[in-house]
């Protein structure tokens, strides 16, 4: 009854030294080539912008800067309104970073602002 306890532990013993190995994994690839927005896009998605806002643009201005931003600036006309549109782009993102909305209500017409008053209605 010994021996087949004894070669039992003995056979049992050696299954438990087991070295795992793990299949050797290629390196993580390196994140995909980012390619930055281009000319046409940044004013594609200025004019798509402004257009979304209601206005007919006119596009004044559209570069890159050194930090990765997209400048695009628009004249604005609609709806009685008058001005610009300020837009920044994220050079990778594509996100829209921020947006500066100089446009003002034209309906008094040309030389007749809504700023002060006459002096004779003192």
């Amino acid at each position: 009854m010994r021996l087949p306890l004894l070669l039992g532990c003995l056979l049992l013993s050696s299954g438990c030294i087991v070295a795992e190995t793990r299949p050797s994994r290629p390196p993580p690839r390196p994140p995909p080539h980012r390619v930055a927005m281009r000319y046409d896009e940044a004013v594609r998605r200025g004019f798509d912008q402004c257009r979304s806002r209601g206005y007919r643009c006119e596009l004044q201005d559209a570069r890159l800067t050194g930090n990765n931003v997209w400048k695009v600036r628009m004249r604005v006309d609609g709806r009685g309104e008058k001005g610009h549109l300020f837009l920044d782009y994220d050079a990778f993102s594509r996100d829209l970073i921020s947006v500066n909305d100089k446009v003002r209500d034209d309906w008094y017409g040309p030389g007749r602002g809504r700023k002060g008053h006459a002096h004779r209605d003192d």
